[in-house]
């Protein structure tokens, strides 16, 4: 995600494409909907995470034609009175549609003057709403935030942002980056671009921040993996260091790294930008729950959590579903019992944000062994223990890099396919 863009309209999976097939299903008359969101701000980002969708019968129309419309007041009374009276939401988004342009689409002094108007009367009435704007051509889009500067309305330029990119629309005010792909005969990414079209390699390649957290032996081979691929902006994040029991399964990392206890993301972060010394990779030696990564997770476009606790994991879910980032959870598990392997398997899980699915609901976050790693009360976390409620924490799990390279694979592959959509 570009840190250029401020402003942020964020949809969950499907809705996007859900509200502009009602709005554009006729294009002889303009069409309106009301959105209702949830505003964060967050390290000088404005993120609207779109949380439902509310659409007009014939009868809340007023007037209405290819080039004008008028909503009655009980629609926006009804639509002010949901607001209100809701918890989970505190910013309304208005969104018409401009149908009888086809690309390029831009607000009309009309929608300008209603809309300050509007924006003033809501200041006025209700403490605490925001509002946002979004006009829709039949191809591309126009949005923005409204808010005061200095005590002057003004309105600021919004991106609308999609689960993965292929749910996407043009923006009207955004130009498509011009930077060239290099994918002549010897560069790094030329066969890659065979595969996957110049189209996709743009998108990976200069408009998608991946986060990885836990960089142990599965997530250095994912990270591995993303850098192949031709991702270009990763944040690696990880609390740990280097052990000389890693050096079976972490990519990158050497004995010496071990012996002088270098940090996992720091070892790892040399080893991406040794292969593609034009990407940015972020090394972050920290526990994902410090606070300063809650901006580096809200502004990726991806998180793929591989740690190995459930409070992380925890963690992660609740910033995803916060900002509307989509969750791929991966994980390995190896079961030995009297020297013979009873199991040996992995799983990757998507999680996008509106697909109705999480990591609780899978079971694989317990409760008891969050509280077990993260309660305050250090006397309650050891009487968790004691108590058999948490068992083999100090036990050392079996772990091989053959099982976690096939894992990762598996979801790399699994990531690509959100932009590529080879495979349903």
């Amino acid at each position: 995600m570009s840190t250029q863009a401020r402003y942020l309209i964020k949809f969950q999976h499907g809705d996007l494409a859900r509200l502009r097939a009602r709005l554009l299903e006729d294009v002889s008359r303009e069409q309106f909907a009301v959105l209702l969101g949830k505003t964060q701000k967050i390290n000088g980002h404005t993120i609207i995470k779109v949380v439902d969708l509310l659409f007009l019968e014939q009868a809340d129309y007023a007037q209405q034609s290819v080039t004008f419309l008028r909503i009655k007041k009980d629609f926006i009374h009804r639509s002010l009175v949901e607001l209100t009276n809701r918890y989970d939401v505190d910013t309304l988004i208005d969104v018409h549609t401009h149908p009888f342009s086809q690309r390029h689409v831009a607000f009309s002094p009309t929608d300008d003057a209603d809309e300050r108007g509007f924006f003033q009367f809501l200041n006025e009435t209700f403490a605490g709403i925001k509002y946002a704007s979004i006009v829709f051509s039949q191809r591309q889009y126009s949005a923005r935030v409204w808010t005061f500067r200095s005590h002057a309305i003004v309105a600021r330029s919004a991106l609308i942002k999609t689960q993965t990119s292929r749910e996407g629309i043009e923006s009207s005010d955004v130009h498509a980056s011009d930077e060239k792909i290099a994918v002549a005969d010897g560069s790094i990414f030329q066969r890659s671009a065979l595969v996957l079209g110049l189209d996709v390699m743009r998108t990976i390649m200069h408009d998608q921040v991946i986060s990885v957290i836990g960089v142990g032996g599965l997530g250095s081979v994912l990270a591995e993996h993303l850098i192949h691929m031709g991702f270009h902006t990763i944040n690696l994040i990880d609390p740990d260091v280097l052990e000389v029991s890693n050096l079976n399964r972490v990519v990158g990392a050497y004995y010496e790294d071990a012996k002088q206890k270098r940090s996992k993301v720091e070892v790892v972060r040399h080893h991406l930008t040794s292969i593609n010394p034009h990407a940015t990779v972020q090394a972050y030696h920290k526990d994902v729950h410090e606070k300063e990564l809650e901006s580096v997770l809200a502004l990726s476009d991806w998180m793929i959590v591989a740690t190995d606790t459930h409070a992380s994991r925890l963690r992660v879910q609740e910033l995803s579903i916060k900002y509307a980032v989509p969750l791929l959870s991966v994980g390995v598990n190896i079961t030995v019992k009297e020297n013979t392997i009873e199991d040996m398997s992995g799983e990757v899980i998507t999680a996008r944000v509106g697909d109705a699915l999480c990591l609780q609901c899978l079971n694989r976050i317990n409760p008891i062994q969050v509280a077990s790693e993260r309660h305050p009360e250090k006397t309650i976390r050891e009487e968790l223990v004691k108590r058999g409620y948490v068992t083999g924490k100090e036990i050392k799990e079996p772990a091989v890099k053959t099982l976690n390279t096939f894992v990762a694979t598996m979801a790399v592959e699994v990531l690509i396919n959100q932009y590529t959509e080879q495979h349903r």
